[in-house]
């Protein structure tokens, strides 16, 4: 194993109250697990008849910022609830950020795209949310 492998425990997934990257954040609670966010570039297909050797050639195209997935332990009466209900209904992008436990961080403006919770019968409730980037994430180490 690497010495430079570490694990997730103590990274934290925060919202800014007033949905800009200059408000204050607060940590949601509860988050087991977070993906993302899964960047992407489109590839432009420029081949032309004078292609060397028949290769196909290509120009980098968009950049898509991707999703942010989160699951978390669901608490019904929990206020994070209320804040990322309402955050599905906001046509402005709020501002999140997921803050590493060596306080690297990646911070971006994103719509709420999904929330679904879980109520199994023999397990703990959880919600998966997710969260679709809209412009360049900000990755401050």
């Amino acid at each position: 194993m690497s010495a430079q492998a570490r694990i997730g425990h103590g990274t934290s997934f925060q919202r800014s109250g007033d949905g800009t990257a200059g408000g204050v954040f607060a940590s949601l609670a509860g988050v087991v697990a977070i993906s993302g966010p899964g960047l992407s570039r489109d590839a432009v297909d420029v081949t032309d008849m004078a292609s060397s050797g028949g290769w196909r050639e290509f120009a980098g195209g968009l950049k898509d910022p991707g999703e942010v997935s989160l699951d978390l332990e669901f608490d019904p009466d929990g206020p994070d609830v209320t804040s990322l209900l309402a955050d599905i209904h906001e046509d402005t992008p709020g501002y999140y950020k997921i803050v590493f436990p060596d306080a690297t961080e990646w911070g971006f403006p994103a719509f709420v795209t999904g929330y679904e919770p879980t109520a199994p019968l023999d397990d703990k409730m959880t919600a998966s949310v997710t969260f679709k980037l809209s412009g360049q994430p900000a990755f401050v180490a």
